[in-house]
């Protein structure tokens, strides 16, 4: 679901790019940034998106764990995850030390943000290429202090790129196995005899 939804956003910033510039169709490529020998593995004239972090979305978490009743049982499954993706494009300036590729790669980065900047939040109505499995995607410019920047380009093993870097909020993921199923209460009432309440439950 992940690779799905980052392939996703990478082909629609393509189409984008693709009106504004001509040439390549594949200007942005879905990749690593480096490798594991810490080699650059952005090619000449690309743009790298990588994904840098994945958090989890607390806010809203649904709790209740059980679904609606199928075939007069109430099942049980476990909540779907909702993720926040943290992703970086970024471009390569070392390929070649002129300035005409420097250039380029501000270039492509301003039209990136450029499109999320005017289509930040995507859905089945508003972008048919969306994988049914996904509900919405939204899209956030995500800023880091210098010092945090620092540290998130040390752990890349790589030193600065001109680069964005974005959060995309509230993928959900669920795996649709049952854990358990019981069956359905549809009234409550009193025993004779005094008792407590007891569930009448069909069966």
């Amino acid at each position: 679901m992940i690779h799905t939804a980052l392939k996703f956003l990478v082909d629609e910033v393509n189409e984008f790019i693709a009106l504004k510039a001509s040439g390549d169709t594949t200007r942005v490529e879905l990749n690593a940034l480096v490798d594991q020998d810490g080699q650059i593995k952005i090619g000449i004239d690309k743009i790298g998106c990588s994904l840098v972090n994945i958090e989890e979305e607390r806010i809203g978490k649904t709790q209740t764990p059980y679904a609606p009743a199928v075939n007069g049982n109430s099942v049980k499954r476990n909540p779907p995850v909702k993720l926040n993706l943290y992703i970086l494009f970024a471009a390569n300036p070392n390929v070649d030390t002129t300035m005409t590729n420097y250039e380029e790669g501000l270039k492509l980065i301003s039209f990136i943000i450029t499109f999320f900047q005017s289509k930040n939040y995507f859905t089945q109505a508003n972008s048919p290429g969306l994988d049914s499995q996904i509900e919405k995607l939204i899209v956030e410019l995500y800023s880091l202090p210098v010092e945090q920047q620092n540290y998130l380009w040390g752990s890349l093993g790589a030193k600065y790129m001109p680069s964005v870097l974005y959060r995309i909020r509230l993928l959900e993921m669920q795996e649709n196995a049952l854990t358990e199923t019981a069956p359905v209460i549809d009234q409550i009432g009193n025993l004779t005899g005094g008792d407590s309440l007891v569930s009448h439950i069909n069966s």
